[in-house]
């Protein structure tokens, strides 16, 4: 019988070589018993990557599209307090013109068509806001204000209604310069003729906030509470006749306005809730996907408890076994 024997240093080496193995051996039991991650996807998932590339791309994109319904719900949210304000005065002047009817005198007028001025201001700077550093209403040209000042408006309309002698004439060009490319869309629209695209908010879903100032209905706005400034606009000197027409008419402008702009926001309301269940379907989707993916690479704490286990007391031996080796001497052997 043949007997293989190995010198100190090689001994030596061994154990210090299988040292070293079981504490990383251990280091990486610790870890995975300690983050429930497999450490060895290769091992785990029996060498195929394809379903977990694919669950990390689906959750990339689920992530992606979080980013987008996050800043569409901002956005939405926005435009619908801006055209909200602009609702609630022409509702809110309007109301006041009708609860007049009949008893117009020249203090009432006065104070209706300051007041038409007003809300036609706040309404122009409703249109020129800002979100985030983005223009809401100004189509694709989002560092643009969209639109010139009331005092530029108003100097136009005035010069456009100069000479003319009843109410009706003057809405008349109003109107027809608000219609007019060389009217309003010249001098007062700053913003892109291009409306923002769409926005992708989830797999084959995209919704599109395409609002600018210079839409029909935003036009309308801006005309009746426009109309309605006019009639103590200095440079004309109108009769208290022709003003409380104005008054009048500006009234029945109005309704059509509110019409109009609880449309507007009736839509805006639709995108919204269509962007809020496509968030909450992304997030359930997410969630699920993250789901598979832990079950996927996640380690098994029973088998993991016990290969740790195993390990320490192997460890524990060897050190048993190295330390009887260095005790070890040529006198104990005499």
């Amino acid at each position: 019988m043949s007997i293989t024997s190995f010198g100190d240093m090689a001994h030596s080496v061994f154990l210090r070589s299988r040292t070293a193995e079981l504490k990383e051996s251990l280091a990486t039991l610790t870890d995975e018993l300690s983050t429930g991650q497999a450490s060895d996807l290769s091992v785990k998932l029996g060498g195929d990557y394809t379903y977990l590339m694919d669950i990390d791309r689906s959750i990339s994109l689920l992530e992606s599209f979080e980013v987008a319904t996050t800043e569409s719900s901002f956005f939405a949210s926005s435009a619908q307090m801006l055209i909200a304000n602009i609702g609630e005065n022409a509702s809110s002047l309007s109301n006041d013109i009708l609860a007049t009817t009949g008893t117009t005198n020249e203090d009432n007028i006065d104070l209706l068509s300051s007041q038409s001025r007003l809300y036609l201001e706040e309404t122009i700077q409703s249109l020129n806001a800002q979100v985030a550093g983005r223009s809401l209403f100004a189509g694709t040209a989002t560092t643009v204000v969209p639109l010139a000042g009331v005092d530029t408006l108003m100097s136009s309309l005035v010069t456009e209604v100069s000479g003319l002698t009843t109410a009706a004439d003057i809405m008349t060009a109003v109107k027809d310069w608000f219609d007019d490319p060389t009217g309003f869309d010249t001098v007062m629209y700053q913003g892109s003729t291009t409306s923002m695209g769409s926005v992708s908010i989830g797999p084959n879903e995209q919704v599109n906030i395409a609002l600018r100032a210079d839409d029909e209905d935003f036009k309308q706005a801006m005309q009746s509470f426009a109309i309605g400034a006019l009639a103590t606009e200095s440079g004309l000197s109108l009769a208290i006749d022709i003003t409380s027409d104005l008054i009048s008419g500006t009234g029945g402008e109005l309704l059509d306005t509110n019409n109009r702009l609880i449309s507007v926001q009736a839509d805006l309301g639709f995108t919204e809730a269509r962007i809020e269940e496509a968030a909450v379907r992304n997030a359930a989707t997410a969630t699920s996907l993250s789901i598979t993916r832990n079950e996927l690479t996640q380690a098994d704490p029973f088998e993991t408890a016990t290969r740790l286990e195993e390990t320490q007391y192997q460890l524990e031996a060897l050190y048993t076994v190295t330390a009887r080796s260095n005790q070890l001497s040529l006198l104990s052997f005499m």
